[in-house]
């Protein structure tokens, strides 16, 4: 599975699963660059993923707005 195909949920553990291991060591320099390299491209996807996710939160939550004052107005 790519990153790309990944959903959230499935792109938040491979991150968590690759800071353990890069906690725990033992890991060659390939290796570790590697393993950083697919870490950050995974969190720079999760971080788009949010603010794409916050952004329609906010639209939602005008329209509701919107909805309010028109019916009361």
């Amino acid at each position: 599975m790519t990153e790309e195909t990944m959903t959230y949920d499935e792109a938040l553990r491979r991150l968590e699963d690759l800071v353990a291991q890069l906690e725990r060591g033992g890991k060659n320099l390939d290796e570790t660059l590697k393993m950083f390299e697919e870490g950050s491209a995974l969190l720079k996807r999760c971080q788009e993923e949010l603010t794409e996710v916050e952004g329609r939160l906010a639209e939602l939550k005008l329209n509701d707005a919107e909805n309010l004052v028109n019916d009361n107005g």
